[in-house]
C-alpha cells in the first residue's frame, strides 16, 4: 500500500515538473527594469533668438573691456558713486566717471575727436548740450541694440522720443515745469486746474514768475505750449496783463513762495523746489489738465569711444528697472520709466497726466527766434 502511494506522488510530481517546463507554459512574473532615458540633444544654435545671442557676445565683450569711461554733469559726488557701485556689482565692471560744466565736457571730446585719442565712452548733461554734441558728430546711436529700450508699457517718456530719428540723444531724467502754490494760504480744492484759471481776475497781482531772459529755460516751455496749441500769443498777452510779480530766478521764486509773500508760483522746476520741499516749505507743485512741461537730461553713447561693449552694457542697465531705479534714488529725481517710484520730495511731486516734451534741436532754434521776435511784443516789452 505504501509503495502504491509513494508510486502515486512520485507521477504527479514529474508531471508537475514536465508541464512547468514545457512552452505553453506560463512565466513567473520578475521586476522590469526601469528604462534608462536617452540625453535630450541640446538645442540647435539656429533654434536661439538671434538677438540674444548677439547680445550675450556684446555681455561677454563687455567682461572683456572691465570698464567704461563717463562724462557726467550731474552724477556728482556720492550719486556717481552709487551708480558705479550699483553697475560693478552687477557686472564686475567698473564705471569711472569724470565729471565737469557742461561746455567743459563738450570741449574735452571735441578735443579727443580732433587728436585722435578717445578716451570718453558715453555722456550725461542736459538734453539741449547732449543735442549739440550730437552737431558735432561726437555721439554714436546705439538704442536699437539695448534690450531694455525694447519694454513695452514702462516709459512715462520714451528715451528716443526726443530724437526720432538718429536715437542718439536719449532721454534718461525728466524736470518737470509746474505752477506750485503755498499751502498755507490757497486750498487744494481752490487750486488751479487749468491753464486758463491763471486769467482768474482773483489772482491778478497775486503770481510769481520769473525773469525769461534770467531763467531761459522758461522761453523753452512757452515754446513747447505754443507748439502743442496750449498757450498762443493772446493768452501770453492776457497772462502778463495778470500784473504778474518778477523773480530774478527759480531760488528767489521759492524763497517767496515759501515765505508766504505769494499765494501761487508759475513754471518753478522741481530741482530747485526739491531743495525747499526737504526743509519743509509750505507748498505743493499742481498739475494741469492740459500737460505740462517736461525738460529733460540724457545720456549718450561717444562715437569711436574705447569700451564699445561695456558702454552698451552700461547704458542698458541704466535704462532697466534695477538700474535707473538706483539711480532716481540717488539724484532725487523723476525718471523717464514709469514702473519705478518718484523719488522726488512730495512737494514737488505731481501726477504728470499729460506730459508734454519738446525735442531739443527743435526747441532751440524755435526759442531763439520767439525770444527775439516775438515774447517782447507780446508782453509790452
Amino acid at each position: 500500500m505504501k509503495q502504491r502511494i509513494l508510486s502515486l506522488m512520485t507521477i504527479i510530481l514529474v508531471t508537475l515538473v514536465l508541464v512547468a517546463c514545457s512552452p505553453g507554459a506560463v512565466p513567473v512574473a520578475t521586476p522590469m527594469a526601469t528604462p534608462t532615458l536617452a540625453p535630450q540633444p541640446a538645442p540647435a544654435a539656429s533654434a536661439l533668438n538671434p538677438e540674444d545671442v548677439a547680445w550675450a557676445r556684446v555681455v561677454a565683450a563687455a567682461k572683456k573691456e572691465g570698464e567704461v569711461n563717463v562724462y557726467a554733469y550731474s552724477w556728482l559726488g556720492d550719486i556717481g558713486l552709487a551708480i558705479a557701485k550699483g553697475f560693478k556689482q552687477k557686472y564686475g565692471i567698473s564705471a569711472i566717471i569724470t565729471t565737469g560744466r557742461g561746455a567743459e565736457i563738450a570741449e574735452r571730446l571735441k578735443t579727443e575727436k580732433r587728436v585722435g585719442q578717445r578716451v570718453g565712452d558715453m555722456t550725461e548733461g542736459s538734453s539741449i548740450l547732449i543735442g549739440s554734441m550730437k552737431v558735432e558728430g561726437l555721439l554714436a546711436s546705439v538704442a536699437d541694440e539695448l534690450p531694455s529700450l525694447k519694454e513695452k508699457g514702462v516709459w512715462m517718456v520714451l528715451p528716443s522720443e526726443i530724437d526720432p530719428k538718429d536715437k542718439m540723444n536719449l532721454a534718461f531724467r525728466l524736470i518737470a515745469y509746474t505752477p506750485y502754490i503755498n499751502n498755507k494760504l490757497v486750498k487744494l480744492e481752490e487750486k488751479p486746474g487749468s491753464w486758463k484759471d491763471f486769467l482768474d481776475p482773483k489772482w491778478k497781482g497775486k503770481m510769481l514768475i520769473t525773469e525769461p531772459n534770467l531763467a531761459p529755460n522758461f522761453y523753452e516751455t512757452m515754446v513747447v505750449f505754443l507748439e502743442n496749441k496750449i498757450w498762443d500769443g493772446n493768452y501770453i498777452k492776457a497772462l502778463y496783463g495778470q500784473n504778474l510779480q518778477i523773480a530774478t530766478g527759480m531760488p528767489e521764486l521759492f524763497t517767496r513762495l515759501a515765505q508766504g509773500e505769494f499765494p501761487l508760483a508759475i513754471q518753478g522746476t522741481d530741482v530747485t523746489g526739491a531743495r525747499f520741499a526737504m526743509e519743509g516749505a509750505p507748498f505743493q507743485a499742481i498739475d494741469m489738465r492740459e500737460g505740462i512741461v517736461l525738460s529733460t537730461a540724457s545720456v549718450a553713447a561717444i562715437a569711436g569711444g574705447p569700451n564699445p561693449n561695456a558702454t552698451r552694457l552700461f547704458l542698458n542697465w541704466v535704462y532697466s528697472q534695477e538700474g535707473l531705479s538706483l539711480a532716481g534714488k540717488a539724484l532725487g529725481n523723476k525718471m523717464v520709466r514709469k514702473d519705478i517710484p518718484d523719488f522726488r520730495p512730495k512737494g514737488v511731486q505731481t501726477d504728470i497726466v499729460k506730459p508734454l516734451v519738446g525735442r531739443p534741436e527743435q526747441l532751440e532754434k524755435s526759442t531763439q527766434l520767439f525770444r527775439e521776435k516775438w515774447f517782447d511784443k507780446l508782453v509790452g516789452r
